[in-house]
């Protein structure tokens, strides 16, 4: 195989991979494979669908537009990535560290996140559609305006996190931490939250019908 970085990869992406950096300190040619190091990597475009990635370091790489279907990210770095227009259904990022990740927008259909470090990321307007987030860590995220059907968030963290105008309609948050989370004007209809702990929740607008509210924290739980 070349050692070209560009033509090394035209086998995995049509626009070629290529190191970000200027000075091409190190190659990201070859074909990906678990614990590999392709941080700061340009991989936009490139299609990398059902491979096993598993702890693949991914730290500042261009993901915009990259095909990730299907695909084990389970222990993965992603910190600092660009996942604008990425392909992320049913991706595998359990235990994986999305720190601060910006991915606005995004469709994460039966996506697996459970366990990962999303703390301080923006998610806001994208849609999780059956996906797990159990105990995963959603502290100070930006999740307003998500639509949320029928996903796991048992255990998962949301302390302070921004939850606003969101759709969590049948969604299981059993003994999540929700402490100063913003539920304003979020839909939680149908949803479950027993054992959630809602402490200095602002739930102004929450709308709770048919919602298992054996919660603590919050004069709406009973």
């Amino acid at each position: 195989m070349s050692s070209n970085p560009a033509s090394t990869l035209a086998a995995y992406a049509d626009s070629g991979y290529s190191q970000s950096s200027i000075t091409q300190t190190k190659s990201c040619s070859g074909k990906p494979s678990p614990n590999t190091d392709w941080s700061n990597c340009d991989l936009h475009g490139a299609s990398l669908e059902f491979l096993n990635l598993t702890g693949i370091n991914l730290s500042g790489a261009n993901l915009h537009g990259t095909d990730l279907y299907g695909t084990n990210l389970s222990g993965a770095n992603l910190v600092g990535a660009q996942l604008t227009g990425a392909s992320l259904n049913y991706v595998n990022l359990s235990s994986a560290n999305l720190n601060g990740i910006n991915a606005q927008n995004m469709d994460f259909y039966h996506a697996n996140l459970a366990g990962a470090n999303l703390q301080g990321s923006n998610l806001s307007g994208s849609s999780f559609g059956v996906a797990s987030f159990q105990n995963a860590n959603l502290s100070g995220a930006n999740l307003s305006h998500i639509r949320a059907i029928q996903v796991s968030f048992t255990g998962a963290n949301f302390s302070k996190a921004d939850l606003s105008n969101s759709n969590f309609r049948t969604s299981d948050l059993t003994g999540a931490n929700l402490s100063h989370a913003n539920l304003s004007a979020a839909d939680g209809s149908y949803a479950i939250l027993a054992g959630a702990d809602l402490s200095g929740a602002n739930v102004g607008g929450f709308a709770t019908a048919g919602t298992d509210r054996s919660c603590h924290g919050s004069p709406i739980c009973h």
